[in-house]
């Protein structure tokens, strides 16, 4: 999957401007001057790292800037979460080949906007299975070691609160995948017994 992302930058009187311009003139974008000092440059965002870090570098420069804009097709978009975005794959590209993201803290803004953005394997990520007795989780240390860890078996949904995240649903169109499984959600009957409310509260 590509996306594309528009940078719009200039003029400006920063002593960085010069650079700027060199910067995105010679980065993985392609560059147009739009007059004035104003520069256009469009990032096709796939699945190679260089054009990643080329925007990340750019926004850095140039994204406190009054005249800077980014663009999706027609939209604009934080510059801020675009440049963490640039990183981040750039990152997970040139250490792996591919997004390792484990969503630790959920699917992050800049997710958004990143084509390496897997909906199926962050709802995974807020599923875990549960460790068998005396069994220790350990986390690789060296690059080496990452090829030690295999992926867990996804069976006991353990946080709702990461599975029905606003931000996620939205990217999902607000459906839940056919592939999830919530059924061990689900009591196969009502318990033998209901709480009995004190006097003090109004029947239900």
């Amino acid at each position: 999957m590509e996306r594309v992302l528009t940078v719009e930058f200039g003029p400006s009187r920063s002593k960085r401007f010069a650079k700027a311009v060199v910067e995105a003139q010679s980065g993985a974008g392609e560059c147009g001057e739009l007059g004035s000092g104003s520069y256009r440059v469009r990032f096709v965002l796939g699945g190679g790292g260089r054009v990643y870090s080329s925007l990340a570098r750019l926004l850095e420069r140039v994204r406190d800037w009054q005249a800077t804009e980014v663009y999706e097709c027609d939209q604009l978009v934080s510059s801020y979460h675009a440049r963490e975005m640039g990183w981040c794959a750039a990152f997970y590209l040139s250490s792996f080949g591919e997004c390792r993201e484990r969503f630790v803290f959920g699917v992050l803004p800049r997710c958004g906007l990143c084509p390496l953005f897997d909906s199926e394997r962050a709802i995974r990520a807020g599923i875990r299975e549960e460790p068998a007795p005396g069994v220790r989780i350990g986390a690789a240390s060296r690059r080496d070691d990452i090829e030690l860890l295999s992926e867990p078996d996804f069976t006991i949904v353990t946080d709702l609160d990461f599975l029905f995240n606003p931000d996620l649903l939205r990217m999902l169109n607000w459906n839940i995948p056919d592939w999830m499984d919530l059924s061990p959600l689900v009591p196969d009957s009502p318990p033998d017994e209901w709480p009995e409310t004190t006097g003090d509260q109004p029947a239900s």
